[in-house]
């Protein structure tokens, strides 16, 4: 796994989000409603405002909502 900008991957999660920034806050509820990927992301050291997700990170978010 690669390292992603939050913008580039919202936008595989995400295509048919009209904009960005409605995309990141759809992957940011999709976080917080989910226990696991919360706690898995904490370990990590993510925080919400991160502009870029680590390949740790990717594998985690692949790892429980599917590839995008």
């Amino acid at each position: 796994m690669c390292p992603y900008s939050k913008r580039e991957l919202v936008s595989l999660y995400f295509p048919e989000t009209p904009t960005v920034d409605s995309a990141v806050s759809n992957l940011r509820l999709w976080i917080k409603r989910n226990g696991e990927v919360s706690e898995k992301l904490r370990e990590t050291d993510y925080r919400t405002h991160s502009k870029i997700f680590t390949p740790q990170q990717v594998r985690i978010l692949v790892e429980i909502f599917g590839e995008p």
